[in-house]
């Protein structure tokens, strides 16, 4: 079993991102960022990592606005490059010749994992990047999660705008279909076969028809808290799908069923389907859910890692910060707000009004009585 090995070595992502030259966006805000943070306090983390079809390369996206691609196991790196934009997710396309990177601006480019000479590219809006790569698709809002549908053919894009868009790949400009229904975001989706399930903010995991957009099955909703991250297990010619969502692992049949459940002690960040147990990552330890029997353990890994895990940031902390605050929301808060505004000064102009023709009246009346005593 894979957790039984002994750890064949280590990277330091910060001796290896340091090498490379960095681009003029990113010192100068660097040099912007140096006034409010002492000396030594730069932290580096991995927002998102995939491992290829062919099990023999792992890509790393940092905060740093760096990818690494690392072969296994020996973790040696292959190569690294600067991306544009803080990552929020990378996979392989299907035969592992490219990494497909989706970032914050809600931008999604391909890089190739062969080392390249292309230098830049003109980006959706028309302006020059000196990164490499290409652009595939762009967004107005933050990507959350991306994929390649198994047959190569699609790129699967989930945003915070509650859909996942269904591309052709790579001729993302021809979409072929969107899956709407979430009533929150999205922040992962899981394939198996020609099945895509995906799941976000409203805690529900749907089941996907991906050519036409449409929604075969969804599930009840499964925590109160947002679903994290998904996974598909197979197991005794059975497929389960695996939610986790603060504490709580949820796992469903393929009907979208709760079969089981299982908790931990702090929040899960991540979940994989390895060799028949769920492997489950926290910010204290690494976790092994049985299925079979129902059971739990904490997996033995070196005190560094354990210490890395209590060290680690929740990178979606930032990305959803403001994700109550969508476009719309906002406008008709404002506009809500505006109305009241409006109905108050309404109010108040017309007690004005009537305090002035009271005081109108009152003052006839003491005119006419004066007048009458007077005569």
């Amino acid at each position: 079993m894979l957790l039984k090995r002994k750890f064949q070595g280590k990277l330091d992502i910060n001796e290896e991102q340091g090498s490379l030259s960095l681009l003029k966006e990113t010192l100068k805000n660097q040099e912007q960022e140096q006034d409010s943070k002492e000396i030594g306090d730069a932290h580096v983390e991995i927002l998102s990592s995939t491992v290829s079809r062919c099990k023999s390369l792992l890509a790393v996206a940092t905060s740093a606005k760096t990818v690494l691609i690392l072969n296994l196991p020996s973790l040696k790196v292959q190569r690294c490059f600067r991306i544009p934009k803080a990552p929020t997710s990378i996979t392989f396309d299907q035969n592992d010749s490219h990494v497909v990177v989706g970032d914050r601006a809600g931008h999604v480019c391909r890089y190739t994992v062969a080392t390249t000479s292309t230098s830049g590219y003109t980006d959706m809006n028309g302006d020059w990047c000196s990164c490499e790569g290409g652009p595939l698709l762009g967004t107005i809002s933050m990507v959350l999660d991306v994929a390649i549908s198994e047959d190569g053919r699609y790129l699967l894009v989930a945003d915070r705008d509650e859909k996942v868009r269904i591309s052709r790949y790579p001729q993302a400009y021809a979409i072929q279909s969107f899956c709407l229904g979430h009533s929150a975001y999205v922040s992962t989706i899981a394939l198996h076969g020609g099945r895509l399930f995906s799941s976000g903010g409203d805690s529900v995991v749907h089941e996907w028809d991906m050519e036409r957009g449409t929604c075969l099955s969804r599930s009840e909703k499964v925590s109160e808290n947002p679903v994290r991250r998904m996974c598909i297990c197979e197991a005794e010619n059975k497929v389960c799908i695996a939610a986790i969502a603060g504490t709580l692992l949820t796992v469903l049949d393929e009907k979208l069923k709760v079969v089981n459940k299982f908790s931990s002690s702090d929040p899960l960040m991540d979940i994989t389907w390895h060799k028949g147990n769920i492997i489950g990552v926290s910010s204290s330890s690494v976790l092994v859910f049985n299925l079979s029997d129902g059971s739990s353990r904490s997996a033995h890994v070196p005190t560094e890692v354990l210490r890395s895990l209590s060290m680690s940031r929740d990178p979606i902390l930032s990305y959803f910060k403001n994700v109550t605050h969508q476009n719309m929301f906002d406008y008709f808060k404002r506009k809500e707000e505006k109305m009241e505004s409006a109905k108050e000064n309404k109010i108040r102009k017309r007690k004005a009004r009537q305090s002035r023709k009271a005081a109108g009246k009152m003052k006839k009346i003491t005119n006419e009585t004066e007048v009458a005593v007077a005569s």
